[in-house]
């Protein structure tokens, strides 16, 4: 990945195909360890700790694969997330979800014919008061794109939230997940398979930290390329979670990474396997 920006992007070209799951081969990106650069001046929350995990394996197949990460004793896990060590149309996210309060755990999908490695990552810090996990399971049925929206309870805040498939194909895949304003969380996900399952959306909620703030960013990306992008948080702040949007909400737009690339940043990658280009929406929450 790119080392920490505020709104610079690239794209990593890839095959523009007509087939939703289609596989073409994109350009390799740097390994993920290059997302964990230290922060400088940043001011973060008590306890504040990100917790790397990884890297995992994710073997070609038919089904997904999974690993989790632990927070510290004594703190709580406010966000997290994963990402490919590099980049391909045929590599995306299944689920990416906090762990109850103690950890954060991630299933992708490697549609490809050779292992690839995967991190995934737990933002940690003391518990604030009112924490709360707040969840909303819907109805995925199979070739379809369900969504839900949690909302955290007043006065409490979305520090992080998460979405989880019941699905264990490679067929299942996160098109959207992101922070709608300050209160909620919502996400996409296609159901690829011939099965009925379910889809949960999780918000991690909790009593406005000091400097919170979500920033954004918007980019166009072209017809079969992947997109990787940064949102940095304000100055003196730090991230505690983040997400992607497709505004179209097309299954052509896939979510094949979203994770902490610093305590500073938040890193996105989004591939395009349609035909047009799409609006492709960043999120970092960010606090001190």
């Amino acid at each position: 990945m790119a080392a920490k920006r505020a709104s610079a992007h690239r794209w990593l070209p890839g095959i523009a195909t007509a087939a939703l799951l289609a596989v073409a081969a994109a350009s390799p990106a740097p390994a993920a360890a290059a997302l964990h650069s230290p922060a400088i001046n940043a001011g973060h929350p008590p306890g504040y700790k990100i917790v790397h995990g990884g890297p995992f394996n994710a073997p070609p197949g038919t089904f997904d694969s999974g690993a989790s990460v632990g927070c510290p004793a004594g703190t709580v896990v406010w966000g997290g997330g994963v990402v490919f060590h590099g980049a391909s149309s045929s590599l995306n996210v299944n689920t990416s979800q906090p762990a109850g309060s103690t950890g954060w755990e991630a299933r992708v999908n490697n549609s490809g014919t050779t292992t690839v490695q995967f991190d995934v990552d737990a933002i940690c810090a003391n518990q604030p008061a009112g924490y709360k996990l707040v969840v909303r399971t819907v109805d995925n049925p199979p070739n379809t794109q369900s969504h839900a929206t949690v909302t955290c309870p007043s006065p409490k805040v979305l520090l992080g939230g998460g979405t989880l498939s019941s699905a264990d194909q490679v067929t299942a895949f996160l098109t959207s997940a992101w922070p709608l304003g300050p209160e909620r969380f919502t996400g996409y996900m296609f159901n690829g398979t011939a099965t009925d399952e379910s889809f949960t959306v999780e918000g991690i909620c909790g009593h406005k930290p000091v400097g919170y703030k979500i920033a954004t960013n918007s980019v166009s990306l072209d017809a079969g390329f992947t997109l990787s992008d940064g949102i940095a948080c304000p100055a003196g702040t730090s991230v505690l979670g983040g997400g992607t949007q497709d505004p179209d909400h097309d299954p052509v737009v896939q979510v094949a990474g979203s994770i902490d690339e610093d305590t500073t940043v938040w890193n996105i990658a989004v591939n395009n396997l349609g035909q047009s280009a799409h609006q492709v929406n960043g999120y970092v929450i960010c606090a001190a």
